[in-house]
């Protein structure tokens, strides 16, 4: 005997066939939303210094993206749907990161700044107040110079926000401060003592 099926499981039936039908129906088109929007993080990415600061992340959101694009060629749009969210997350957290470690150098080139402009301050003082024997004032003058317009173009660099360069030429800075100034220093003693006794 067979009864007939209710008219609730039957509706309940083409509900599902219809909700299959627009699923799959939203899948024939290439996600072409997501990749342009995948794009677009990837430059906003980039132009956030994500080459520099972010290569993986940033080589992950690339490599996704072409992911994306293959899977759209071979017609396999849920898959290119997957890749594109992928390529765009991937390149929001390089962007993400990439300004993290840009913040974190700028903040470390201005306080590296503030640190060398004192310690050359210093020299200069030490220069102006003959704390430097004559046989080596003019050494020690040209030192100064030296150091004074390579903080300059350090200062030059950090404003146009080119902290790596800025970085590296602080650094060098750095180091022949501090052998000018254990130079100087060492020398403000003896003469001090000179002129007292």
């Amino acid at each position: 005997m067979h009864l007939p099926l209710p008219r609730v499981s039957a509706a309940a039936w083409l509900s599902a066939v219809l909700a299959a039908l627009l699923a799959a129906a939203g899948c024939a088109e290439p996600p072409q939303k997501e990749l342009d929007q995948a794009q677009a993080a990837i430059e906003v990415a980039v132009s956030a210094g994500a080459e520099r600061f972010a290569a993986d992340d940033l080589a992950g959101a690339r490599t996704a993206l072409i992911q994306a694009r293959d899977a759209v060629n071979q017609r396999d749009y849920k898959l290119a749907l997957s890749h594109a969210l992928d390529s765009r997350e991937k390149a929001q957290a390089a962007a993400r990161a990439a300004t993290g470690a840009r913040t974190t150098l700028r903040r470390d080139v201005e306080t590296t700044l503030v640190d060398v402009t004192s310690r050359l301050d210093r020299v200069r003082a030490l220069i102006a107040h003959g704390s430097v024997p004559r046989a080596r004032l003019r050494r020690a003058r040209a030192a100064e110079a030296k150091l004074t317009a390579s903080v300059q173009e350090a200062r030059a660099a950090a404003t146009a926000q080119d902290y790596g360069k800025a970085k590296t030429l602080l650094s060098a800075v750095e180091k022949d401060l501090d052998a000018l100034l254990a130079e100087v220093q060492s020398q403000a003693p003896a003469q001090s003592s000179r002129g007292t006794g």
